[in-house]
């Protein structure tokens, strides 16, 4: 009896276990698009979220357009105004 009771009580542990297994978020594949004047930047990454995609979307975004050159202030603001808005 006492057996009995043991085995239903590890069974009943075990079953409940797997609900603490967190499986990873399905990684989906997201597209970006910039166009500064007559320069277009495509970006692509397999992200869990879109917000994490476009993180990293929009950090390539400036550092293309940049270029590793010193901006004016007017230019450093139209580059961001389009990294922070990409098309579709």
């Amino acid at each position: 009896m006492k057996t009995a009771i043991v085995l239903t009580i590890l069974m009943a542990v075990s079953s409940t276990s797997y609900a603490w297994i967190e499986k990873a978020p399905a990684q989906k594949a997201y597209d970006f698009k910039y166009k500064l004047k007559n320069d277009t930047f495509k970006y692509s990454r397999s992200a869990a979220s879109y917000e994490e995609a476009f993180e990293h979307a929009a950090t390539a975004c400036f550092k293309h357009f940049k270029n590793g050159k010193r901006l004016s202030e007017t230019e450093g603001l139209d580059i961001i105004d389009v990294c922070a808005n990409p098309r579709s």
